[in-house]
């Protein structure tokens, strides 16, 4: 058992990766926005006007700047999806899961990912291979005249992203057996951050002093409050 949480952290270092390494497209998305509209909105669209009459049009006409923005987009988003589970940082909609055990939201989990996540990632992935290649194939480009070329690339990250996400599926499925079928003193070791109890690794842990100043407690700031003032209806307000 001890040998499949080493794998399980092993594995997940490649989609951890990935999203760290993938949020720095952030920075170039940001740049290219900001260039699209300003050179639009600034002197009346002059500045673009001057591009458009000189030879930057072949790199930076408004049709490559737009679809620079949504590749490097979904480009940020599809490295970062299996970055985000593993932390389990995406967003869950729990209305059953959150209100049972922890042995049983392992399990739910252990499910979910046995009928869901593992075969979707798989059929897709193999449809998505076919479906880069015909792209490759083909030098497919941009339908827009002056858009970009090599389609392929930004198709190529999607099959990226489900092999990510189908790694940091197997990670947490084997910590999961573990947590559930191995020894009592292996499952302090286990990084269990999917569970509702769990605090999680990538959120900051906040004291009272963090929220109600040094020095000061939650009991504290409820002794000094005024709860008949806080009942009483708002002067302003009729009822």
């Amino acid at each position: 058992m001890r040998k499949l949480l080493d794998i399980a952290d092993r594995i997940e270092k490649i989609p951890q990766f990935f999203g760290r390494a993938g949020s720095w497209l952030m920075i170039p998305l940001i740049a290219v926005i900001m260039f699209d509209v300003l050179t639009r909105k600034l002197f009346g669209g002059a500045i673009q006007q001057a591009i458009q009459d000189s030879s930057l049009y072949q790199v930076l006409s408004p049709t490559k700047l737009q679809e620079w923005e949504w590749h490097l987009h979904g480009a940020l988003f599809m490295l970062a999806i299996g970055f985000s589970y593993t932390m389990n940082a995406h967003v869950r909609v729990d209305v059953l899961r959150e209100k049972v055990s922890d042995r049983k939201q392992a399990w739910i989990e252990m499910i979910g990912l046995c009928v869901f996540l593992f075969p979707y990632t798989i059929v897709i992935g193999i449809l998505c291979a076919d479906f880069v290649y015909l792209s490759y194939a083909s030098n497919e480009v941009s339908v827009a005249m002056t858009g970009l070329t090599h389609r392929w690339i930004i198709k190529a990250f999607l099959l990226l992203c489900l092999i990510l996400v189908f790694l940091a599926g197997v990670t947490t499925f084997l910590r999961h057996i573990v947590y559930l079928f191995g020894a009592e003193h292996l499952r302090d070791d286990v990084k269990m951050n999917m569970l509702t109890s769990a605090v999680a690794e990538h959120l900051p842990h906040l004291d009272d002093e963090d929220v109600y100043g040094p020095g000061h407690t939650l009991e504290d700031d409820l002794e000094h409050s005024d709860v008949q003032a806080d009942n009483d209806p708002h002067p302003e307000i009729k009822y």
